[in-house]
């Protein structure tokens, strides 16, 4: 449903992004390989999945 992400980087740690694009922050989880392939830039593109459970909705 939601295949990328780009935007400006609000947030980087090495377990989750906040992207804003357009207005709203994504939370998105990574992992720390991820985290390491990271680009220091101001904006960003990320592929996602969008994982639906019972009790959340996680990218």
């Amino acid at each position: 449903m939601i295949a990328h992400i780009h935007g400006k980087l609000v947030e980087k740690t090495p377990t989750h992004l906040i992207i804003d694009c357009g207005g709203v922050g994504y939370h998105i989880n990574i992992s720390l390989h991820t985290y390491s392939l990271l680009p220091n830039t101001d904006f960003i593109k990320v592929y996602t999945y969008l994982q639906i459970k019972e009790d959340a909705h996680t990218l």
